[in-house]
């Protein structure tokens, strides 16, 4: 059973137009796991993404950027296991960015 905790959108300098714009959730789903995401959009360069998920004490990070007038997400990953941070770069094409700290190595998917 998946518990939204909260969704909001926040206008960075308000009074000063289309500077930028910050979405964010964050998903509440057990004891032992969460999911929060933010995005934010920059005008003339595109958006930035990033979603937090904590599965089994492991943190893993993902962060998105999606040039103005690219077609690709340029995905960077790190997975914080309890003695080490390892990383992982990828670029998804027509889907978002995943990232799979399941394993001893973090796995970067679409």
């Amino acid at each position: 059973m998946q518990l939204k905790a909260f969704s909001s959108e926040l206008r960075i300098f308000p009074r000063i137009p289309m500077v930028a714009t910050i979405a964010f959730s964050v998903f509440l789903f057990t004891l032992c796991s969460a999911l929060a995401q933010v995005e934010v959009t920059v005008p003339g360069q595109g958006r930035v993404g990033t979603i937090v998920k904590v599965e089994n004490g492991v943190v893993g990070i993902t962060n998105t950027f999606l040039r103005q007038r690219a077609f690709a997400k340029e995905c960077v990953g790190a997975c914080f296991y309890a003695n080490v941070t390892k990383t992982k770069i990828w670029v998804c094409r027509n889907s978002d960015c995943n990232l799979d700290c399941s394993g001893r190595e973090p796995v970067g998917g679409c």
